[in-house]
């Protein structure tokens, strides 16, 4: 399946992927979302991680700014993520929940970071912090997400 032909298969979300090409090198492909225009830009590694690094500093810029702003802390947890910084990204997230203990994105964001680690007692207990949260604000759609990624947490640490 060549590129352009999987832009119509994401056009309707933007989207992007790794490729792996010759000498180990991964190129990403970003899909414009914007159907029609099959426009597909490649990205060569570096510019990614310059581009993630960015918004590190970005928001940390914004943070030193408003030291109270617990969506700057999870946005930084998300850069984190993007260079693989799980440490720094689960700083990051309780830093957002110390903020804000009802910030339902963080406790869910910060249940996966330390799934990544191999945590699984507080990868669990996050999630269900976040169960418990969307449960409040009935959120269907979202509890059975969280009760789906409960049961893989279950079933990746039993007895924990």
């Amino acid at each position: 399946m060549n590129p352009f032909s999987l832009n119509r298969l994401f056009c309707s979300v933007g989207h992007s992927i790794f490729m792996p090409t010759a000498k180990g090198i991964f190129i990403l492909f970003v899909f414009s979302g914007i159907c029609g225009s099959q426009a597909v830009s490649a990205v060569d590694f570096k510019t990614y991680l310059e581009g993630a690094q960015a918004e590190i500093s970005r928001h940390k810029e914004i943070i030193r700014e408003n030291p109270l702003d617990a969506v700057s802390y999870f946005e930084l947890g998300r850069a984190y993520l993007a260079l693989g910084r799980h440490e720094e990204e689960v700083q990051a997230y309780q830093e957002a929940i110390q903020l804000n203990p009802k910030y339902i994105a963080a406790h869910y964001n910060l249940s996966l970071a330390y799934d990544l680690l191999k945590d699984g007692p507080n990868a669990t207990k996050h999630m269900l912090l976040a169960l418990d949260l969307y449960s409040e604000k009935r959120n269907h759609v979202r509890v059975r997400n969280v009760q789906r990624q409960l049961k893989r947490l279950h079933l990746k640490y039993p007895g924990k």
